[in-house]
């Protein structure tokens, strides 16, 4: 992109930043607390709203493992703004549909449609990849990371009190409508100088997104990259509707929101601060050794979790959990930048969420299962396994790979 391309970076890129802020805070002030909600229905006991769960985190991980590819191509042929503006109002509005369900099944419909509109990372992530100087690409993608993890702790902080104050559908409207506020401010106040390549001028009438994704595949750094993003969301997935549950089993009581939010929270905010700092020296320290430690971590984090018998316990080692899991996250972002160019950005992007979201969708309906049939430690068990062997195999796969892996 030409220098003029780069004028008024810094104000597009922070006013991006807070519209990313704000629409995470309102997606997030009610994610973490569906395992809760979907027991105001007719559903019985904490294992079969786990299996719910699962089923949920399931179902919007195949629609996002769809509708990504296509949104991502669409990115590179007509810009990247008018996908971040489609992410926000779209998820915005799903979330603001789920106040109005009358059963576990819609809600379970809503949330396919979720995963179909949603999206804000992916889309943020490219507006944001093909918009800032390459100097400053490293530091501004860890600080939207950071958005991402930042916004994650403050919604469930501000999620959980305000359910108990008010009522789940209550907390799901208003979030829908700050969601929404956001894309309508990156409406507004974000300018994007987007110009389409020749290449992509030229097949935009006939080439499929299939084409695509088979072409970037071929380049072995990317398909690394790939299989360790998978990898890495099925372990996270696998995990994710267990944990709030084994919360309240621990507890030992429903009325846990306000103390499940300020744990989730400041988890978050670890992982929002490791974002910030591992993103703006993941250069200096090689995203290869930086990967694999936070993937390690992670897996010494989870073994511990599952032999607590405390709700303290619990929610410490959740809250030092983010430290690993926001080391990761940013590496995978930082890589896709230095291995494929910038015209093809939007697609990478693409693919690389719809193969995470495959990971996403795997993931909790394996783990709500397990947790179902042996019992929710032995969820924890499991993750702190698959962690340990996805960190070897990305060790063993960036080895010899000079480009994207190693300083």
């Amino acid at each position: 992109m030409s220098d003029r391309g780069y004028e008024g970076w810094r104000r597009n890129f922070y006013t991006l930043w807070a519209a990313e802020l704000t629409a995470i805070i309102g997606f997030q002030a009610m994610q973490p607390f569906l395992p809760y909600y979907i027991q105001e229905f007719d559903v019985g006991g904490l294992d079969q709203a786990l299996v719910w769960a699962g089923r949920m985190g399931t179902s919007a991980g195949l629609a996002m493992a769809v509708s990504a590819p296509v949104w991502g191509t669409l990115a590179d042929r007509y810009g990247r703004k008018p996908m971040v503006v489609r992410s926000m109002l779209g998820g915005g509005l799903c979330v603001a549909l789920m106040a109005y369900v009358p059963s576990v099944e819609l809600l379970l419909l809503a949330r396919v449609l979720h995963g179909v509109l949603a999206g804000t990372v992916t889309a943020c992530l490219t507006l944001v990849s093909t918009s800032t100087p390459r100097a400053h690409l490293a530091f501004a993608l860890g600080l939207m990371q950071g958005a991402f993890m930042l916004g994650g702790s403050v919604g469930p902080l501000v999620g959980g009190p305000l359910i108990e104050l008010f009522g789940y559908r209550h907390c799901f409207l208003v979030s829908g409508i700050v969601v929404m506020l956001a894309g309508l401010c990156v409406q507004l106040q974000v300018r994007e100088d987007f110009q389409r390549s020749r290449s992509v001028e030229s097949s935009s009438r006939y080439r499929l997104p299939g084409r695509d994704m088979a072409r970037l595949l071929s380049l072995r750094p990317f398909l690394v990259l790939v299989a360790t993003v998978i990898s890495m969301s099925f372990a996270f997935g696998f995990i994710m509707p267990v944990v709030p549950l084994f919360l309240q089993q621990l507890a030992g009581a429903r009325d846990i929101l306000s103390l499940a939010g300020v744990i989730f929270g400041l988890g978050g905010l670890m992982g929002a601060v490791s974002s910030a700092v591992m993103g703006r020296f993941s250069d200096r320290l090689g995203p290869r050794r930086v990967l694999v430690g936070g993937l390690w971590a992670a897996a010494v984090l989870y073994l511990a979790q599952g032999f607590s018998t405390t709700v303290w316990a619990l929610g410490t080692l959740i809250i030092f959990s983010g430290v690993a899991t926001g080391s990761v996250r940013p590496v995978a972002n930082s890589v896709l930048t230095r291995i494929i160019d910038e015209e093809d950005r939007g697609k990478a992007f693409g693919v690389m969420s719809s193969m995470a979201a495959l990971g996403w969708a795997f993931g909790p309906l394996a783990g709500s299962y397990l947790g179902a049939e042996l019992g929710f430690r032995s969820v924890f068990y499991t993750t702190s396994v698959l962690f340990l062997i996805v960190g070897g195999w990305v060790w063993l796969a960036t080895g010899r790979d000079r480009k994207g892996w190693n300083r």
